[in-house]
């Protein structure tokens, strides 16, 4: 006896007659449907409603099923990939919209890398197509480690941007996100994924089968339904486990400066009303009541005056040179007399206030080799002269430096910058560890908190052993008034926190200043475009996970595949329906 199985189109009922064959492992093609443009787009509005400002974050778990449907598609290879291109277009020219708000002239910048990042979606198709049509692996299987693979390629191709992961619209479902203190924020992309790819087998392959007590889950679809509970369960259960087990301890207590200078003001403001404003809120800060804070927090770059060091060995001549570089005709004594007054002017405003103060400013450096500018934070500390530093070791492309600008002088275009001076920044060597008394912190500036492996390099060996207490965001977020980016920056960098099992707490200009704990759970925050203090104790975390030690090996497993299905595809001998 045999089982007639059709598969012109999607079969939901297998017809009976003895015992049933297994169906196919992947989905029929079917018929051509609708044009890839329709779900491609239809993926990128639902995609883009998942992240803030909408925030619908349970729509990312069906929000790429449609784009995943692609793969199947009987359309013409053009029509595939333009579609899905154009979605990828759709998301990316909305997700990143306050791009443009950085400048006037901004909106090159902004189609370019909606451009360069939309191309992601047709690559991931190609890829897919390869797999599960050429070499017949399960979507469910194929698509979350291609997903998770060129999400890992983006988060380091040209210096990176892991933003957008699908992980990030969970940012607020603290049982689902905490898998991420040993898979990472690809861990949850990757589950993620994989539920997407379930919800199109669902619809595709064939879903019941008549038996004599009725009709019943095929096979294939009660495999792929009991994995994806399992997987799901799993997540739930142990993120349920760690959140009833968190124990925290009273750390040292912080205020966090908020200012609220858009960053047109900031730039044309003059130096002394600048500080101004700071001064006012370390004021309001001290004045406030108790607790008296333990450390005052300055945002990035918000030390409007020059400060830096010049090295001994530097001969006279050398230096003058690099002062007329910088200003032609500032004489050299000058300068030197303006850094030392700087210099002066801050540790007296700390041994005054007796707390220890975590400023942002630029730094300059002056050595026989070279005049350096740095992003940097700087601590100083009531009665000591020395102070600690850390410079930032990930600069922004185009906003903190250019790349290939020598070579390509018209990147300039791409900068909020005119003329033909571009600020450029040295990059940090080490990702250094300040102490404050027995608490260490790890200060990341600017976007550095949204990068995985920046943040984490703090903890992974660290050189005596003991990892940071709690890591220490500044950043000057005034140049997207008060767009969805300050959602997106917080959100990011919540899985830091998560990721390595610290405490995070966010000195923001223009926000979102806010205080997170090891769970990834937003203690405090204060909202955007609004000038104040966020006063709160540090809650500090004892745990330790295993991505501190291994990093993102998630995706570094996926990558691997990923590459690895390559020759994979051209060994195996085609058959008439795998064309891609």
């Amino acid at each position: 006896m045999g089982v007639r199985i059709i598969t012109a189109t999607p079969i939901h009922v297998l017809p009976h007659q003895g015992r049933a064959a297994s169906p196919p492992v992947s989905a029929p093609l079917g018929p051509a449907g609708p044009h890839p443009v329709i779900p491609a787009v239809g993926s990128a509005l639902l995609l883009w409603s998942a992240f803030p400002p909408t925030g619908w974050h349970w729509l990312a778990w069906i929000a790429v099923a449609p784009l995943f449907h692609l793969i199947y598609s009987r359309r013409s290879r053009a029509a595939i990939y333009v579609g899905s291109w154009v979605g990828g277009m759709v998301f990316w020219m909305l997700a990143i919209s306050w791009i443009r708000l950085t400048d006037e002239s901004a909106w090159l910048a902004w189609v370019v890398m909606a451009f360069v990042l939309s191309l992601w979606w047709p690559g991931f198709i190609a890829l897919g197509r390869w797999a599960v049509l050429r070499l017949k692996l399960p979507l469910m299987v194929a698509a979350p480690v291609l997903w998770v693979g060129l999400e890992y390629i983006r988060a380091y191709t040209l210096t990176g941007f892991p933003w957008y992961y699908l992980a990030h619209t969970q940012h607020q479902v603290l049982p689902v996100i905490q898998i991420a203190d040993f898979s990472g924020a690809l861990g949850l992309s990757w589950l993620m994924a994989l539920v997407n790819a379930w919800c199109v087998d669902l619809v595709s392959l064939p879903l019941l089968r008549p038996t004599p007590k009725g009709a019943r889950l095929t096979p294939p679809q009660a495999r792929r339904l009991a994995t994806m509970v399992v997987l799901v369960t799993a997540t739930l259960a142990y993120g349920a486990l760690r959140l009833d087990s968190a124990k925290f301890r009273p750390g040292p207590c912080v205020a966090l400066l908020q200012s609220s200078m858009l960053q047109s003001i900031k730039m044309k403001g003059k130096a002394q009303e600048n500080e101004a404003r700071f001064i006012g809120l370390i004021d309001k800060a001290v004045r406030s009541a108790e607790p008296v804070p333990e450390l005052i927090v300055w945002p990035e770059t918000s030390f409007p005056y020059l400060f830096g060091t010049i090295d001994p060995k530097l001969d006279i001549a050398t230096f003058e040179r690099f002062v007329e570089a910088i200003d032609p005709g500032m004489k050299p004594d000058d300068y030197r007399h303006n850094m030392e007054l700087n210099r002066r002017h801050i540790h007296g405003l700390t041994d005054q206030l007796g707390i220890p103060m975590l400023v942002g400013t630029i730094v300059h450096e002056f050595h026989p080799n070279g005049h350096f500018r740095y992003n940097g934070s700087v601590l100083f500390q009531p009665g000591v002269d020395t102070i600690q530093s850390y410079y930032k070791i990930h600069l922004v492309p185009f906003g903190e430096y250019v790349p290939l600008i020598k070579t390509f002088p018209w990147l300039t275009a791409l900068t909020p910058y005119h003329g033909t001076h571009v600020p450029t920044l040295d990059f940090g060597s080490e990702p250094t560890v300040l102490d404050l008394g027995p608490y260490r912190i790890a200060s990341a500036i600017c976007f550095e908190d949204t990068v995985p492996d920046v943040v984490r390099s703090f903890f992974n060996k660290p050189k005596d052993g003991r990892q940071p207490d709690v890591v220490i965001n500044i950043s000057n977020d005034g140049w997207f008034h008060g767009s969805a980016e300050h959602d997106m920056h917080l959100a990011v960098s919540i899985f830091r926190a998560v990721e390595n099992r610290v405490p995070l707490a966010r000195a923001v200009n223009t926000g979102l200043s806010a205080i997170v704990d090891g769970n990834g759970r937003i203690l405090q925050s204060l909202p955007k475009l609004h000038e104040g203090v966020l006063k709160a104790r540090i809650p500090l975390d004892d745990r330790t996970s295993l991505y501190s030690s291994c990093g993102d090996w998630v995706g570094l497993c996926c990558l691997a595949v990923t590459i690895g299905l390559i020759p994979l595809g051209w060994i195996r001998k085609p058959s008439a329906a795998s064309t891609v």
